[in-house]
């Protein structure tokens, strides 16, 4: 049920992924991780992205791809909240979380990888929040120096 949801959001998936590398990244940064918030009590997954280099600078009013920068990427998502919460939080019973978030990794991989995401000139691993490695992919190729 789960990957039926995500496949009908894919297209819109890759597109948003498409139009977002696309963008120019400036020349200090050297990667950047996409994490996914997996689902917590009746909300839907979030997917940021956060590009770092050496010197981060935090400015919230500068729409450039800078080293320090962090972004929701508006995936398609919002309509997984409808799944039953108890999937997600009786842990003990059923451990939908942790059956969901390699899911949700590998969907969202193979959606970046469909957007042109393996040449994106950044390193750029993806990873689920509180799952440490759980999930983690290498999203490009690209190896980027100081």
């Amino acid at each position: 049920m789960y990957r039926q949801k995500l496949d009908r959001v894919s297209p819109t998936a890759i597109e948003v992924l498409r139009n977002h590398l696309l963008r120019p990244v400036e020349p200090g940064v050297l990667n950047a991780n996409v994490v996914i918030f997996p689902v917590d009590q009746g909300e839907s997954p979030a997917t940021w992205i956060y590009y770092s280099g050496n010197h981060n600078k935090v400015d919230h009013s500068d729409t450039r791809l800078f080293a320090g920068r962090s972004m929701e990427l508006p995936v398609g998502l919002e309509g997984l909240s409808d799944i039953d919460e108890r999937y997600f939080t009786d842990i003990d019973e059923f451990d939908g979380v942790g059956l969901v978030a390699p899911l949700l990794s590998r969907w969202l991989a193979e959606c970046w990888w469909k957007a042109g995401g393996w040449s994106y000139p950044v390193p750029t691993l993806l990873f689920v929040d509180e799952f440490g490695t759980m999930g983690r992919e290498v999203l490009t190729e690209a190896r980027r120096e100081a």
